[in-house]
């Protein structure tokens, strides 16, 4: 019998613990990771709930590939219901955190309840232990690291066998955005999951192990060998995202006009060279990895001179760029660095952060927000100080941030005065900043997108990266490859989202899969699985796998009261056409798309799985 690793069980309100080894069958259900929590997701919230009742699950997985020998198998996802949305709340994180957990024999915490008291849950070698951390209780993420490193650094294990889950003020104080930090650099950033954990008392997840010692099988070093020369085949963007990470990425969207800027009034930014990788390459002092990862695609920053000199912490994200870069005007690379940091610090969604403050100055410039509601600062475009300010706000939930630690659209409705016309959210999280309007696949992944405003959970790689030939063989058009044409969108975005929820149950990261070597056959995985874990699972079995997943995930966002009403995008991506630049003239033409994404999997009309679907994978609304 196959030993696929076990999931712990940990009920903060009563203390009970209970380990389940899993089986050849939970594997095949859903593969891992990702599909592992919405599996349980799915059996466990039947009927509508609060995301702050603790009831709600936390759930912690690694990918089935995770921690291996497999390259770039570093990802561990979390899910739970989100406060944000009240739909499914869903990040992914990457790091070392995820090998800690292999080293543990360990696959998923299922956490629930809610503690008494602040707590931190420790697991170890020893077992699994809900341990005080009253004394933590305040900290930013940094602060809480360092603290309990120096607490659990004896005996045989120390720094180096540890890995830690950690929240900062903003999920203890219940901003709707907070994110889970794994480190300085790796955030679980998405939909409030940070609020989540807040929510339950607890502080950090903390995951000590010995590093351990596994060689490769002639067939494990056969795999991987091919894995990684795909990923070099791709050599430009193997080049680029060694050197720059994503962040090479933004002068290319800002030359598309793509670029959201001053919260979507422009398409381009000037000057954004100056926030691009290429520029900040020259604050890195350090280059960092995931767990078998040949891109390192992360880097350690550190600013020499000026009000921040002697900063350190890591190269931001390319959405993390536009959303505090672009979308609200600011082209200085250092005072990026510095908020870009200080967010993860104070454990906020750098994305939706940025989102909020760019809606605020939006408000501020068209006379919605005064200087009244905002406690007398201006709030200049691109001014690094007033932004700073509203972080810190935002995470104490202090004066004008205390509305915005609501999101855009609760805030908007909060303010009022036609504030909802500048609030740009799809099922209540924030967009990543790209507008949707040059790229029609772009635009219904965020529509679609089962936790609200995203990409890189439907990741339609197609539409950037497939040949005319490849696209007509594929889908039956080349339209998929036209940025500006609708056909063959709704079929494009099926597929993308099946193989997105593959890699993300798989534990592999999509920089290297997607990003990079684009290919969305699953043949490669396929052989993974097969010669590290002796699975046999056909590219076909790991698609139905993938495709069931979805269906779970609209089920329970179904059971969470969300209809068709919430796949789409807001007006002005819709209404309003692009006015200057490469994609002049674009709005989005959804309809068509969303119908045929419906088509494509299965559902009526209305977005629900039909019968015949419900059938097929054995599932039930």
């Amino acid at each position: 019998m196959k030993n696929f690793g076990k999931k712990i069980e940990i009920d903060l309100s009563s203390g009970r613990i209970e380990h389940e080894a899993l089986s050849e069958a939970d594997v095949r259900r859903s593969l891992g990771g990702f599909g592992f929590n919405i599996e349980h997701l799915y059996r466990r919230v039947e009927t509508e709930m609060d995301p702050l009742d603790p009831a709600n699950l936390l759930v912690i997985s690694r990918g089935l590939l995770t921690g291996t020998v497999a390259p770039s198998s570093s990802r561990v996802h979390v899910n739970g219901l989100s406060p944000q949305s009240g739909l499914i709340g869903s990040s992914n994180v990457g790091g070392f955190l995820g090998f800690r957990m292999y080293s543990l024999g360990l696959n998923s915490l299922v956490i629930t309840g809610r503690a008494g008291r602040p707590v931190y849950l420790y697991v170890g070698p020893g077992g699994v232990e809900i341990r005080d951390a009253k004394h933590l209780w305040g900290l930013d993420t940094r602060a809480t690291e360092e603290r309990l490193y120096l607490e659990l650094s004896s005996g045989d294990l120390g720094r180096q066998d540890t890995d830690l889950l950690t929240i900062g003020p903003a999920g203890e104080n219940g901003v709707l955005f907070a994110c889970i930090m794994a480190g300085w650099d790796h955030a679980a950033g998405r939909t409030g999951l940070g609020t989540l954990m807040g929510a339950k008392n607890l502080k950090a997840v903390v995951l000590q192990a010995g590093p351990g010692k596994e060689k490769m099988t002639a067939s494990q070093a056969e795999v991987v060998r091919e894995y990684v020369g795909r990923m070099k085949k791709s050599v430009s963007r193997y080049r680029d995202f060694s050197t720059y990470g994503s962040a090479g990425d933004i002068l290319e969207t800002n030359q598309m006009g793509m670029l959201g800027t001053r919260n979507y009034q422009n398409y381009q930014l000037e000057n954004a060279e100056r926030i691009d990788g290429r520029q900040l390459d020259r604050y890195v002092r350090k280059k960092s990895r995931c767990h078998r990862c040949p891109i390192s695609c992360k880097a350690e920053i550190e600013l020499p001179d000026g009000r921040y000199a002697g900063f350190k912490g890591g190269r931001p994200e390319y959405e993390t760029i536009i959303d505090l870069g672009s979308l609200c005007g600011l082209t200085d690379a250092e005072a990026l660095l510095y908020l870009s940091n200080l967010c993860n610090m104070l454990g906020l969604d750098t994305i939706s952060t940025g989102s909020v403050i760019a809606f605020a100055m939006e408000l501020y410039q068209r006379g919605i927000l005064t200087r009244t509601d905002t406690g007398g600062m201006p709030l200049a475009w691109g001014d690094a100080d007033a932004m700073e300010a509203l972080i810190r706000q935002i995470a104490h939930r202090e004066g004008l941030g205390a509305i915005l630690a609501k999101g855009v659209k609760q805030a908007a409705e909060i303010i009022g005065r036609g504030a909802e016309k500048y609030a740009y959210h799809v099922k209540g999280v924030e967009l990543y900043g790209g507008d949707p309007r040059g790229a029609m696949g772009v635009a219904l992944a965020y529509a679609v997108s089962m936790r609200g405003g995203d990409y890189t959970s439907v990741y339609p790689i197609a539409e950037m990266r497939y040949s005319p030939e490849q696209a007509e063989s594929e889908f039956g058009t080349r339209e998929v490859v036209d940025l500006a044409a609708t056909g063959g969108k709704g079929a494009m975005v099926k597929k993308c989202m099946t193989v997105s929820a593959v890699i993300d149950s798989l534990g592999l990261c999509k920089v290297p899969a997607l990003s990079i070597i684009g290919d969305l056959k699953l043949d490669i995985e396929s052989r993974m699985i097969r010669a590290i874990t002796g699975l046999h699972m056909s590219p076909s079995e790991i698609l139905y796998a993938g495709e069931r997943i979805l269906h779970m995930e609209k089920i329970i966002n179904i059971r969470q009261k969300s209809g068709p009403e919430d796949d789409t995008l807001p007006d002005l991506f819709l209404d309003t056409p692009v006015r200057e630049g490469p994609m002049q003239g674009r709005k989005v033409d959804l309809a068509p798309m969303i119908a045929e994404f419906y088509q494509s999997m299965g559902w009526d009309a209305g977005g629900r799985p039909t019968d015949r679907v419900l059938t097929a994978f054995g599932l039930r609304v």
